[in-house]
């Protein structure tokens, strides 16, 4: 306490005192003379001052010095006296003894390989029975080899730091590795030995089922996946293995046998029904060398013959109600049959698209989600096959909003496909497709996938490098000549998933046609 009341005096005499000085000893104020005193009546009050005036010249802040580079920095830069151009990869086209197609896009800016062995076939493959097979088949190729059960060969792509996944798609099945360039021979050993002699041991097949299962279970509380079903069914029909759901369906899936799943696998996964894409730090003449080494015991063999029938699409409008009254949002998707990716319209389409819900500022989205308040976000997109193709308008939609929304989504598409888009949209659609193009070649990985799409695809291997030239000498009216000719929203029908209870009524009042309910149980 002592200390205490001591500091306290001593504040209270400098803050009593006559004379205040700073630090450095200098007053911070106008003093009298040291030595006379001054009655209070006799001082003359002092002129107002500003802040600033009291502060001692040597005191004020003193400007910034100029920077030697500061006329540099008040400028604007000068614009770029060229335009970036990009130049997309040409792949070097080879062929291993096997009679596999090989593609190799060298890239010496990372020590990074990204390889993928592409089957052209997959879920187009599979009988209707067995819907799901091709998925159970690249999932369990992961799950041991003959010479590497599951755990060793989890511990093989540990100790190489390398990635190896594999999926089933609609026309082809991908297993794709990356790795250090150092650790290619490595690598591909392991990929090789995944490929050709996966060894669909009897608990590796049920732990792959068991967890197939599981997603089938999660799938019946996702609209959008459902929503996804029931369009692949009315886009190419329920005798069709594409108009089959995703992966099956438990049912299915359950009764799947081992043998089955080795049978498969032993049908379809030959080289001479590949394509093995190459990309990143390594040259032609060393991949090949290490590919005919890593896969010289996968040999040729005849393939089934496949009969798929023509797809066959709904060909009217209607909505195809899936009743959810668990969900807080709606499925809505207008869905409706296209050509294969090999067609010179492709092109073309898919620029225009980005007008309608290619991009985030296309008019669908600007439209539900900007002006309206309908959405998150509204979208559509072309999906082209090697033999056939489709296109789809979908998105997520509040619940209480799904008959205004529906309404909507026809006007838009409507106008769309009456050819309303004019030049400076299509300039931006344009851009936006050319400018986009290097982000999709960005990574090995992506140019890999890329290369071996293509062939999937029938397309040329030079299709990426002259995109930008083609897409640029697209007029406007060669571009509306072409969504006149696919976009055919009148005979194109509407897939709504979610609550709609007592608003069935409201959605036939819309004049799409009637409303009749699809079941999601087989889904």
């Amino acid at each position: 306490m002592n200390l205490f009341r001591m500091v306290a005096a001593a504040l209270l005499f400098v803050a009593c005192s006559g004379s205040q000085t700073k630090p450095d000893g200098v007053p911070l104020g106008p003093q009298p003379d040291a030595g006379v005193a001054t009655p209070l009546k006799e001082r003359s009050p002092a002129p107002p001052t500003s802040a600033a005036s009291r502060v001692p010249e040597a005191q004020k802040p003193s400007e910034p010095p100029l920077m030697p580079d500061q006329p540099f920095r008040d400028g604007r830069p000068e614009p770029i006296a060229r335009t970036a151009k990009f130049d997309a990869p040409l792949p070097i086209e080879r062929k291993l003894k096997n009679g596999a197609h090989v593609l190799i896009v060298p890239n010496h800016s990372v020590p990074l390989v990204a390889v993928e062995v592409r089957l052209l076939h997959g879920i187009d493959a599979v009988p209707i029975a067995k819907a799901g097979l091709a998925e159970l088949v690249a999932d369990a190729v992961l799950e041991g080899t003959r010479k590497r059960p599951a755990e060793q060969l989890a511990r093989d792509i540990e100790d190489i730091a390398a990635q190896l996944t594999s999926n089933a798609g609609n026309e082809s099945t991908a297993v794709h590795l990356n790795c250090l360039s150092e650790r290619l021979p490595e690598g591909l050993d392991i990929l090789a030995d995944v490929v050709t002699q996966p060894a669909f041991r009897r608990a590796d097949v049920e732990r792959v089922r068991t967890l197939r299962l599981a997603r089938l279970a999660q799938k019946q509380a996702n609209i959008g996946q459902l929503a996804a079903d029931e369009a692949r069914r009315l886009v190419y029909g329920a005798d069709h293995p594409l108009g089959q759901p995703v992966s099956g369906t438990a049912a299915i899936v359950q009764k799947i046998q081992r043998s089955e799943i080795a049978a498969h696998h032993k049908a379809w996964w030959v080289p001479n029904d590949s394509v093995i894409a190459v990309a990143g730090d390594i040259e032609a003449d060393e991949a090949m060398s290490l590919l005919e080494r890593a896969f010289a015991s996968w040999r040729p063999r005849p393939m089934p013959n496949l009969a798929l029938p023509p797809p066959h699409s709904a060909g009217k409008r209607f909505i195809s109600l899936v009743e959810k009254p668990s969900a807080t949002q709606s499925q809505v998707w207008v869905v409706g049959p296209l050509f294969p990716a090999r067609e010179a319209d492709a092109v073309p389409l898919e620029i225009a698209n980005n007008v309608l819900g290619g991009v985030f500022t296309s008019r669908l989205n600007l439209n539900l989600r900007e002006k309206h308040g309908y959405s998150y976000g509204v979208f559509s997109g072309l999906q082209l096959g090697r033999l056939s193709g489709s296109f789809s308008a979908q998105g997520g939609i509040i619940a209480r909003s799904t008959v205004p929304a529906a309404a909507e989504y026809q006007k838009e598409i409507a106008a769309f496909a009456s050819g309303d888009m004019t030049e400076d949209e299509l300039r931006r659609a344009r851009d936006t497709y050319v400018r986009t193009l290097p982000s999709q070649l960005e990574t090995s990985d992506a140019v890999a996938s890329a290369m071996a799409n293509l062939v999937v695809l029938g397309r040329p291997v030079d299709f990426y490098r002259t995109l930008p030239d083609r897409a640029q000498s697209l007029t406007r009216e060669q571009v509306v000549d072409v969504v006149k000719k696919w976009i055919k929203p009148e005979t194109w029908p509407v897939v709504i998933v979610g609550p709609v209870g007592d608003a069935r009524g409201d959605l036939e009042k819309l004049g799409l046609g009637p409303v009749e309910t699809a079941s999601s149980s087989s889904r």
